[in-house]
């Protein structure tokens, strides 16, 4: 029974003189909600503009005057677009359109005379495509 309680008593000790630790190696950080622009974004070309994005938003979200590339995924968790400034009464932005632009051109459809080009002279806009509507469709670089 001695020999028992000894090694009870050497073990409970044993357990209550060591001390464990662990390092934690934290992941990427998580993309911050909202956007903001981003001077870092490559591929922005004429008058765009870089933006970053994290939560899923877009920049067309918080400024509705903004109008915006596809994103892109960026390593970090954000969503880089290149946006450019638009109004126009008689065109707006289409992205039923987007699916048959190139690259980053952003498509818009117009349903008076005038074109995305005329609006924002930073845009160059490809040749109209007639619409199902009777709008015509532009797909424009910036």
């Amino acid at each position: 029974m001695k020999n028992v309680s000894l090694a009870l008593c050497v073990a409970g000790l044993a357990l209550t003189g060591c001390t464990a630790t662990t390092a934690v190696t934290p992941g990427p950080p998580a993309a911050a909600a909202g956007c903001a622009p981003d001077s870092s974004v490559d591929g922005c070309s004429g008058g765009a503009s870089g933006f970053s994005c994290g939560d899923g938003r877009t920049p067309e979200d918080t400024d509705s005057s903004l109008v915006c590339s596809d994103g892109t995924a960026a390593s970090d968790g954000f969503t880089l677009y290149c946006c450019i400034q638009f109004t126009s009464t008689t065109c707006a932005p289409d992205s039923s359109v987007d699916n048959r632009c190139d690259g980053s051109s952003i498509g818009f459809s117009c349903t008076g005379s005038d074109t995305p080009d005329q609006a924002d002279s930073s845009l160059s806009c490809s040749d109209s495509r007639p619409g199902s509507g009777g709008e015509l469709l532009y797909c424009c670089a910036p």
